[in-house]
């Protein structure tokens, strides 16, 4: 028991010495106070009643970049499949695509239907082809940042459209 009082003792004694750390202050060229633990002409040492402790910090977000991260974007057909054959009498196909990672607002998407554009720039990745004649038909799907450039281009895919016809015998 006698050692862990010394012990203690000498510990309380430890911990209660002053710290050597001095800390100096100054004034900025624009009137900012500016502590420091080296000194500098014209600075003051401050006092502390206790040592200075001050915990670690992430500055880069200080650090300026100019370099954005640019991001990879992905787009393609998902109905039709490729290489499918469509039973529709009509004509009428409904196309649908998929963009990764989700585009943000401004971006927008255009079906291209045997290398012609199908109607205007949109903000969805369903479409609609009416009266489409039967045989092949080769379709794409485009997407478009906010300032118009055209960014990413799915693969082509390739469908085959059936109607039934009436024989006269």
């Amino acid at each position: 028991m006698k050692w862990t009082v010394k012990g203690l003792c000498i510990l309380m004694t430890l911990i209660s010495l002053p710290s050597d750390a001095k800390i100096y202050r100054w004034k900025d060229k624009n009137g900012n106070w500016v502590y420091s633990d080296t000194p500098r002409k014209g600075a003051q040492e401050v006092k502390l009643n206790k040592p200075l402790v001050m915990p670690s910090t992430n500055t880069n977000v200080l650090q300026s970049s100019n370099t954005q991260k640019q991001i990879s974007y992905q787009a393609n057909i998902t109905s039709p499949n490729h290489e499918q054959t469509i039973r529709e009498n009509t004509g009428t196909v409904y196309v649908s695509g998929q963009v990764l990672p989700r585009f943000h607002k401004g971006f927008t998407v255009q079906l291209f239907h045997n290398g012609s554009t199908v109607g205007a720039k949109q903000s969805s990745t369903s479409f609609v082809l009416k009266s489409l004649s039967r045989g092949e038909h080769k379709i794409k799907m485009a997407v478009f940042n906010p300032q118009g450039t055209q960014i990413v281009t799915s693969k082509e895919h390739t469908f085959y459209l059936h109607k039934a016809s009436v024989s006269n015998r």
